[in-house]
C-alpha cells in the first residue's frame, strides 16, 4: 500500500487539512485511502477524531499518515516506505524550509505550502525552485477555510447557545454587524447578503430583520435575555443563537481572532472548497508514490 507521510515544522499549518482534502480527492479518483494520525501530542485527538468523522478505511490502496509538527524534521515511527510531503505556510522563508527538509534525504517527495497569498505567489515559487525544494501545490489563502465554526465562536465568546444542534461544526460565512440606525434593517441586511449578523441583545427588531432577511445565525451581545417572539421567529427555520455578556466590539475583536487559529473542523462545506483548491493543483504529481 502505498504511503504519504505529511510533517511539518510548526504546529497549524494545514497538515491535518491537507490530508482530509487529498482523502476525498483520492477517494473521488475511485481508490480506498486510510487516514492515520501520529504521536500523542496536543491535538493528535482531536486529529484523530476528524479523521474518523471522515469514515475513511483503516486498510487501504492509499495510505496517509499525519506526523505531530517538530522543529527538527523526523522519520521516527513512520513507515519506512513511505514518502515525505512536508507541509508549511505560505510565509515560511524558502532557505529555512530547506534546512529543515534536508534530514529527510531521498525520502523527501516535495513541500506544499498552504495559505499562500496570491500576491506573492509567482515570488515564493521561484524562490523554493532557488532553494532546490520540489514544490508539489500552493494552496492559497482561503476565508473559508480559515473560518472558524459556530462551535468555536460560541465557545470562544462564553456564549448560550440555542437551537445549534448539529450546526456547531458550521463555518463562519459573511459576518456582518448590524447598523445602529433606528429603522427596522431588513434592507440592509438583504444588500450585504449576511450569514451570520452580531446584533446587540436590547435590539429585537433588528433581530427580527435578520432573520426575516434569510440570515443563518444571529450572535447578540450585551448578555440581555432574548425575547420569546424572536425565540420562536429563529426556530421556524431553526437558526441557531448564541448570546454572550461581551459588548459588540470586544465579540468582533474576539471573533477575529479565531480566523486561521484554530485546528481543522472538517465541515462539509470546507471539505468540498478542499477538493475544489486540490483540483487545481497537480495531483498526479501530489499522489505519485
Amino acid at each position: 500500500m502505498p504511503s504519504l507521510a505529511l510533517l511539518s515544522p510548526k504546529p497549524l499549518a494545514g497538515k491535518t487539512t491537507i490530508a482530509c482534502g487529498l482523502a476525498r480527492s483520492i477517494a473521488a479518483k475511485g481508490k480506498s485511502v486510510a487516514l492515520r494520525r501520529l504521536g500523542d501530542d496536543p491535538h493528535a485527538v482531536q486529529d484523530g477524531a476528524v479523521f474518523a468523522r471522515l469514515g475513511a478505511a483503516n486498510s487501504a490502496e492509499v495510505q496517509l499518515l499525519e506526523a505531530p509538527a517538530a522543529e527538527s524534521a523526523t522519520l521516527d515511527g513512520i513507515d519506512p516506505e513511505a514518502r515525505v510531503i512536508v507541509v508549511a505556510d505560505g510565509g515560511t522563508p524558502a532557505e529555512e524550509l530547506a534546512e529543515y527538509c534536508r534530514p529527510l534525504g531521498p525520502r523527501m517527495h516535495g513541500v506544499l505550502l498552504n495559505r499562500l497569498p496570491a500576491k506573492r505567489r509567482d515570488e515564493v515559487r521561484a524562490a523554493t525552485g532557488r532553494a532546490g525544494l520540489r514544490l508539489l501545490a500552493a494552496i492559497p489563502e482561503d476565508r473559508l477555510l480559515a473560518s472558524p465554526s459556530f462551535g468555536e465562536i460560541g465557545e470562544a465568546l462564553k456564549a448560550e447557545t440555542t437551537f445549534f444542534d448539529s450546526k456547531g461544526d458550521q463555518a463562519l460565512d459573511r459576518l456582518l454587524i448590524a447598523s445602529i440606525a433606528a429603522d427596522p434593517g431588513q434592507g440592509y441586511f438583504e444588500r450585504h447578503a449576511a450569514n451570520t449578523v452580531i446584533v446587540r441583545s436590547d435590539k429585537p427588531d433588528l433581530q427580527l430583520a435578520a432573520l426575516n432577511a434569510g440570515a443563518g445565525c444571529l450572535i447578540l451581545t450585551g448578555g440581555l435575555p432574548v425575547l420569546h417572539y424572536v425565540l420562536e421567529r429563529a426556530q421556524e427555520d431553526e437558526i441557531p443563537i448564541m448570546r454572550t455578556n461581551l459588548a459588540t466590539v470586544d465579540a468582533v475583536k474576539t471573533i477575529e481572532g479565531l480566523f486561521g487559529s484554530g485546528p481543522f473542523s472538517a465541515s462539509e462545506a470546507k471539505l468540498r472548497r478542499l477538493e475544489q483548491l486540490l483540483s487545481e493543483a497537480e495531483m498526479e504529481a501530489l499522489l505519485a508514490v
